[in-house]
């Protein structure tokens, strides 16, 4: 999986630049955060504005992100949710599980 990661002062943001996210994407994903996550962030966002398509194996791989989060009191939002991708949350009952930003 290929990432942009983008630092500001009040949180980290991870691009995802690849338009479907699939079970062999989970590690790097999932190190990304803990990276961030000892640099020091208190927020982590990942930005979806490019992904077109997600499998459940990518759902359980943001979810894993999101506890490792919450686990370490760090916060962590979705971005960039397009309607496909909110209507595959939504199904799965997970849309109100996930803190979504909204595009600004």
């Amino acid at each position: 999986m290929e990432l942009e990661i983008k630092r500001h002062p009040d949180k980290s943001v991870i691009i995802l630049e690849k338009n479907v996210i699939i079970g062999s994407d989970a590690a790097t994903l999932q190190n990304a955060v803990l990276d961030l996550i000892q640099e020091g962030s208190t927020t982590v966002v990942v930005n979806l504005s490019k992904l077109n398509y997600i499998t459940s194996w990518g759902i359980g791989t943001l979810f894993h992100a999101l506890t490792t989060c919450r686990n370490r009191d760090v916060e962590f939002y979705l971005s960039g949710v397009n309607q496909k991708i909110h209507d595959i949350l939504e199904k799965v009952k997970l849309l109100q599980v996930f803190n979504i930003m909204e595009n600004k």
